[in-house]
């Protein structure tokens, strides 16, 4: 067992315990884009410490799990159906009342339900799946997942096929839930709306999560220069505009991201965008900023000044100095 608490709390603590169960395992999004098959996922289950100790002894779920790994053949999955009382649901192909009673001799709260395929059967399939073939045929892997609950698994790809989502589930005779997305075409960023204009959009390593503004020439001129885009700054009528620049954070695997358009109002200025190659697995690093310069009209603006803002709403994190938001007064 992992992450058990080094000393025992008064009787309403809660002990946090995380368990290897075959939940929702997964391969793809958030790690990687190239991804590899794996279904070793662990759930994290809160038990109740009473006047006696756990409610639910570890060697009690060890033991239910090692009952399943016994019983591969017919053994479908577990998961924790009621975190706070210890209670569990064990999925099986066949003999469900033997097996009802056998566990029930480990934990009590236990319901045995019934399964099409045993775990094992899914989790060679996940493995198996050759993504590489797919990529040879056209098809981008987005995500592949072992849906314990659903007992299946799940595989998410992008295709311009109308017939692939239907040929992919005969192929594998059910076993696998397939969804298909188009495969995004060609994109461009929104070059203007009401009151604002794109003036320049690029990647600068410096603005992750920063906004900027100038009313001047010479504040233009300092702020083009921290941005660090290539080549000369914009040309800004500062009589009728304001220079602003939004930097979202991306990551090295996806750094495409598109200007959806600037919002003006109340007071407050933020920027809207989207990842134009939707849905797609990312990596979490942080190589820099896709950065947005936009000209603002004064006459869109408050004339006493404005919140600029990354998003319509802060980043939750307020003291993690990033520079998401900023207040400009217009001389």
């Amino acid at each position: 067992m992992e992450g058990r608490s080094a000393r025992l709390a008064p009787a309403t603590l809660l002990l946090a315990v995380l368990v290897a169960l075959a939940g929702c395992a997964g391969v793809g999004p958030g790690g990687s884009t190239a991804p590899s098959a794996s279904a070793e996922p662990t759930v994290e289950v809160s038990i109740r410490i009473g006047p006696d100790g756990p409610e639910l002894p570890e060697d009690a779920v060890a033991a239910l799990q090692a009952y399943g790994a016994d019983h591969a053949d017919e053994f479908g999955g577990m998961w924790v159906e009621d975190q706070a009382h210890g209670a569990f649901v064990m999925l099986f192909t066949g003999h469900l009342e033997e097996h009802a009673a056998a566990v029930a001799e480990i934990w009590p709260r236990v319901a045995v339900r019934q399964a099409r395929y045993a775990e094992a059967d899914l989790v060679a399939l996940l493995e198996g799946l050759d993504f590489e073939a797919m990529a040879a045929d056209g098809i981008e892997l987005v995500s592949a997942s072992l849906d314990t609950m659903n007992n299946r698994v799940t595989l998410d790809v992008k295709s311009n096929d109308p017939t692939l989502e239907v040929r992919l589930e005969l192929e594998y005779s059910g076993m696998v839930d397939v969804t298909v997305y188009p495969v995004p075409g060609e994109w461009s960023n929104v070059a203007e709306g009401p009151g604002w204009r794109l003036l320049a959009a690029g990647v600068s390593e410096s603005d992750a999560y920063t906004v900027r503004a100038a009313t001047d020439a010479d504040e233009w001129a300092a702020m083009w220069d921290a941005i660090g885009l290539d080549g000369a700054p914009p040309v800004v009528d500062f009589a009728t505009e304001v220079a602003v620049s939004f930097g979202h954070g991306i990551g090295s695997s996806c750094p495409e991201l598109r200007l959806d358009g600037v919002e003006i109002g109340g007071g407050v200025v933020f920027s809207r965008v989207s990842d134009p190659l939707a849905p797609r697995g990312c990596t979490d690093d942080l190589i820099g900023g896709a950065v947005f310069v936009v000209a603002v009209d004064r006459d869109a603006l408050p004339d006493d000044g404005f919140s600029l803002q990354l998003f319509e709403d802060r980043m939750p994190c307020r003291d993690c100095g990033l520079a998401d938001q900023l207040d400009v007064e217009l001389p």
